[in-house]
């Protein structure tokens, strides 16, 4: 059958589905996951696997959209006044989640040594590779549950600021902690010296490729005098694919490379107004139902049963380290009362950094024995944190009253 038809089909499902859910009071959002989850090749066999191939480059077209949307958030004149409560938030949030997701798999792969098929030494590797997944918040999800309800004000701008940092954070422990489990797992050629090297050079090099990128595009509007809404749409797309693509060739984090070029666009292109005016006016609903669509349809939500307890763990010690350590970073940034009340679950919804992280990582023969499990605790925690997530973000803007 034709791939088009498919890709066609799904995306009028999932229309339907998330205007249904949203006249219940329910994110629209968690509509196209659902429909994506129950029409994915690892569901029912009606759609073809082939399909997630052919599917894949639109996928990442659209999480460039919306990151390059997010990047456009970072404005200076705005963060420079919270930066303090910025940094609080950020380090509390990302840290308690990673210590709290070790501390607990170590000690139920102890009491609860049924659980695990492998020694101790392998629960506390298999701890070290899960507990940075927990880290990045999806900035993805959470930027389009501010737009669906028009959501405005000190908690929303927080939110989104915070979820932009997280990936960056994230990157950062998973290199840390990759490499002290290399080691464990007895490959003595990798070091500590050298996992930050990469970690440097992924997060520094996608910032200035992002820049870069970003004063390229307003070289080249001003010089031809770009003005035209339909120009300045073949522009923003050429630049932001060819950002996204090229960041993944030389190893770059492409959702820092993109977001880095929105946030470049929204403090120094003199045209950033009406830059960011187009594209929420003519690809922010369609690009929005396109990535949650085809990201539900690349979950295998079979993994699920084979690591229940591990996602069970992980899905709710995340939760409990988001929730707890934002608000304890925003009570020592000094942030306003209704951020410290409310900051804690906007930052739920997990990013899809952790999958392209734990495919890599569990791809590495070196943790052949712990791959499968790793893998299949990303994949269903993803499922459920990107359902619980929307819900949450939705509830703490509501509680702030800025819906």
């Amino acid at each position: 059958m034709n791939e088009l038809f498919f890709i066609g089909l799904l995306i009028i499902i999932g229309y339907f589905a998330g205007l249904l859910l949203e006249k219940a009071g329910i994110p629209k959002i968690i509509g196209y996951i659902i429909t994506g989850v129950i029409f994915s090749p690892y569901t029912f066999e009606f759609v073809p696997e082939n399909i997630l191939r052919s599917t894949s480059p639109l996928k990442d077209t659209c999480l460039g959209f919306i990151i390059f949307e997010v990047g456009g958030s970072l404005k200076w004149s705005k963060l420079k006044n919270y930066k303090k409560q910025l940094v609080n938030i950020l380090l509390f949030e990302s840290l308690t989640t990673y210590i709290l997701i070790i501390s607990v798999l170590v000690a139920a792969g102890y009491i609860f040594a049924d659980l695990f098929t492998v020694d101790p030494l392998w629960i506390f590797i298999l701890a070290l590779l899960l507990a940075p997944m927990g880290a990045p918040t999806d900035p993805t999800a959470t930027f389009a549950i501010i737009h669906e309800y028009g959501a405005k004000g000190n908690v929303s701008n927080t939110i989104i600021e915070v979820a932009a940092l997280d990936d960056a954070m994230g990157v950062f422990l998973f290199s840390l902690s990759t490499s002290a489990a290399f080691i464990l797992a007895g490959d003595s050629g990798s070091s500590i010296s050298i996992s930050l090297l990469k970690a440097f050079y992924t997060i520094t090099g996608a910032l200035c490729f992002g820049f870069l990128c970003g004063w390229l595009t307003r070289i080249i509007s001003n010089f031809l005098n770009i003005r035209n809404e339909g120009q300045w749409i073949v522009l923003l797309a050429a630049f932001i694919i060819f950002t996204f693509g090229l960041s993944s060739m030389l190893g770059l984090d492409e959702i820092l490379a993109v977001m880095a070029f929105g946030a470049y666009t929204t403090n120094f292109n003199e045209q950033q107004e009406q830059i960011f005016n187009i594209i929420e006016r003519y690809t922010e609903e369609l690009i929005i139902l396109f990535f949650f669509l085809l990201s539900g349809l690349h979950i295998d939500i079979t993994a699920i049963p084979n690591a229940a307890p591990i996602i069970g763990i992980f899905v709710i010690f995340r939760i409990l380290g988001k929730y707890f350590g934002a608000r304890t970073g925003a009570y020592f940034g000094g942030a306003p009362k209704e951020v410290r009340k409310c900051i804690g679950g906007g930052l739920l919804p997990q990013g899809g950094i952790v999958i392209g992280l734990a495919l890599m990582i569990s791809q590495d023969p070196a943790f052949g024995i712990i791959s499968d499990t790793l893998l299949a605790t990303v994949m269903g925690s993803t499922v459920l944190n990107e359902i619980i997530g929307p819900f949450g973000a939705k509830t703490a803007l509501k509680k702030a009253g800025e819906i």
